[in-house]
């Protein structure tokens, strides 16, 4: 990979190409990823050795999330509270991280290219669609209260750009018939815990923690927030079946102690926390 000063370097001559004579002025993407870049420092992720050059994309997904874990490095922080990656502006952030920050950083770190890549990933499907020109001010903060940026996670799975919803061809599938005061009944299909088959969750698949309806705390986020989905996690599969690596909040006694990036067996998280009942699962 590059290291970040030679990627700085580069992206500085893109921003600047054309300040003089007859060039064509840069385009608003290289200007916009260029201010990123300044303020995010090295994007390349935790230390050590690349993926295997034999992973593929979701493959190195979960190289990706158990790299996160493993690194310890990190506290649990809430994306917009003081000091997160959405309070600050950030793309990369690696000593915070909540539940969706780092489902970024390890899907843009499996897909990029090179360091000179992954910035740019982060821009593309955090922000599709969104206007160059303004999205990124001056000092490289992002605006995470920019219309492109998807704040709902059904939103974000409908995208497409965190794998594909592959939630309706898996055993026990069904569709979420309580809705919410966003999302009307029928419009989502989940797997229920009870249905789920450890069996067909593989490696660097993306599951989306389905808010229990029959749980009245779940059952007042989907009502006062719309929400569908309340947790976001990255399956990593071990001998014992499929296990969940994620920034969490709180302890799991008997399996972790919160706020820090960790991992637990699917099948104990889902069991143990109440107000999911359930997942949506995306696949690269």
């Amino acid at each position: 990979m590059f290291r970040y000063a030679a990627l700085a370097s580069l992206l500085a001559l893109l921003a600047c190409a054309g300040c003089g004579g007859d060039d064509p002025a840069p385009d608003p993407f290289s200007t916009a990823l260029a201010r990123a870049a300044a303020l995010n420092g090295d994007p390349s992720g935790p230390a050590g050795d690349p993926p295997p050059a034999d992973l593929d994309q979701a493959g190195r997904v979960g190289f990706w999330a158990r790299r996160y874990a493993a690194a310890d490095a990190a506290v649990y922080c809430f994306g917009p509270a003081a000091g997160g990656y959405v309070a600050e502006g950030r793309l990369v952030l690696d000593e915070k991280h909540d539940c969706v920050s780092l489902m970024y950083r390890a899907t843009e770190l499996a897909h990029a290219a090179g360091s000179s890549d992954i910035l740019a990933r982060a821009l593309h499907t955090r922000f599709a669609g969104a206007d160059w020109d303004s999205l990124v001010t001056p000092d490289g903060r992002v605006d995470y209260d920019d219309p492109a940026h998807l704040d709902f996670s059904v939103d974000m799975i409908r995208s497409g750009h965190w794998g594909r919803d592959v939630t309706a061809s898996l055993h026990g599938a069904v569709p979420d018939t309580a809705g919410s005061s966003r999302y009307p009944p029928g419009s989502v299909t989940w797997v229920p815990e009870a249905d789920l088959d450890p069996s067909e969750l593989r490696e660097g698949d993306v599951v989306w923690f389905v808010l229990d309806p029959d749980d009245p705390r779940a059952r007042n986020m989907r009502g006062e927030f719309g929400l569908i989905v309340g947790h976001i996690g990255i399956v990593v599969v071990e001998e014992d079946g499929p296990w969940v690596i994620h920034a969490a909040s709180r302890d799991l006694p008997g399996f972790y102690v919160g706020g820090h990036i960790v991992q637990a067996p699917l099948a104990a998280y889902l069991e143990r926390v109440e107000k999911f009942g359930g997942v949506i699962v995306t696949r690269y």
